[in-house]
């Protein structure tokens, strides 16, 4: 669950961080419920390893310790954990998800790869619901990998060499989908379902949906992960579309957005020009510009220029844009992004004007709006535009 889930966190959190020690466990009992403990191979002593929970539509640091000198760690949180989706991210570059609550004591292994990325063939014992997840990440994760490999690489394609590389992405889709669909067919009762639900895009599988939501109504619908999931797909059913609304109200602090420079950027899910579900969060590692426009917005296409200079300038030093279109309208949508020579892979909207589910899940009232991120997905500063973006990507990259 990197970055958390389109899904976003409609009130900042302040996070709590409760340091404690590092020890070895063997065997979950009923005195150490709730303690979250193993080994993590790969990683040198002292290394932080923090707890986050899904709350409110976002990941909150509740717990954090240091690993030993052989990797191992141990981490009881203050308060009792609730039955949901926690993630383990180790160094903040390395993440792994448990579903589990105080009730249990997960012991986990695994290695860290080389580079960021999850930690895939882990071992979770004291926790039937964790291990089973980790079984579908391990056959996930890599797919999704070289998906994004091929679809990287898309931008410096042309004719026949793009086309070959279209059909390679419909086809890691497809198997992504497939192994989705297959893993809920195969564990229907159970909570990890609800991973591979969110790997689906709920206007294509409804019926996928709504059959995991009905098994886990009962035994898992008070869990927030389960309630974001029910918000996507009975948003995906909605017959409404109000194109050009007002924007929506600006909060008591008068920000156009309500997140600032510290706060974890909430995640996007939204269809590119192709139709295709891309993520904000699949650009974690990288430096991102989070840019909300329109192609009607006068002073959005006035300030694309500098962002296509910058992206140009920092690009191959790990610099991306991620733009969301609040348009209506797609033909003006996919034209102005051509006109404009916005040249970046990630382009993402869902057709509704000022009721864009992404800016109006950030709070922005007004456009254009960008949000610089960190490679760890922290918001590093908002309102940037002209010089003033340069100038913080210089202090990144020069």
């Amino acid at each position: 669950m990197k970055f958390k889930t389109f899904t976003i966190l409609f009130n900042t959190v302040s996070l709590l961080l409760i340091f404690t020690g590092c020890s070895v466990m063997t065997t979950p009992d009923v005195e150490n419920a709730g303690v979250i403990s193993g080994t993590f191979f790969g990683i040198d002593e002292g290394t932080p390893i923090m707890l986050r929970s899904f709350k409110n539509g976002a990941l909150t640091q509740v717990a954090q310790c240091k690993s030993g000198v052989d990797g191992t760690f141990t981490i009881s949180p203050e308060t009792a954990l609730a039955q949901g989706y926690h993630q383990l991210i180790i160094d903040k570059r390395w993440p792994i998800v448990l579903i589990t609550d105080s009730s249990e004591a997960p012991i986990v292994s695994g290695t860290v790869p080389d580079n960021k990325g999850y930690i895939v063939n882990s071992t979770i014992t004291g926790s039937d619901a964790s291990e089973l997840l980790a079984k579908y990440y391990s056959q996930l994760m890599p797919k999704q990998d070289s998906l994004l490999l091929v679809q990287n690489s898309m931008r410096s394609l042309q004719n026949e060499d793009k086309i070959a590389a279209t059909k390679m992405v419909n086809k890691f889709i497809s198997e992504l989908d497939n192994l989705s669909l297959e893993f809920i067919k195969s564990n229907s009762e159970s909570p990890a379902t609800l991973a591979a639900l969110e790997n689906l895009a709920p206007e294509k599988h409804a019926v996928a949906y709504k059959s995991v939501l009905k098994s886990l109504s009962k035994t898992f619908g008070d869990s927030q992960y389960y309630a974001m999931l029910k918000k996507k797909y009975d948003s995906s059913i909605s017959k409404r579309k109000i194109p050009n609304q007002p924007p929506p109200k600006k909060k008591s602090s008068g920000k156009n957005s309500m997140y600032s420079a510290g706060d974890e950027a909430p995640d996007i899910v939204m269809n590119n020009t192709e139709g295709e579900t891309i993520k904000l969060s699949d650009l974690r590692g990288k430096v991102v510009l989070l840019d909300f426009w329109a192609s009607w917005c006068g002073p959005c296409r006035r300030e694309n220029p500098n962002v296509v200079r910058v992206y140009e300038k920092y690009n191959a030093q790990g610099f991306e844009v991620f733009s969301v279109s609040l348009d209506s309208n797609k033909d003006k949508w996919v034209k102005a992004i051509k006109k404009d020579g916005l040249l970046w892979p990630h382009h993402v909207c869902d057709l509704q004007g000022w009721r864009n589910e992404a800016s109006r899940a950030y709070g922005i009232s007004s456009i254009p709006h960008a949000i610089l991120i960190g490679r760890d997905g922290v918001i590093i500063r908002t309102h940037l535009r002209g010089a003033a973006l340069e100038t913080e990507l210089e202090k990144l990259f020069d």
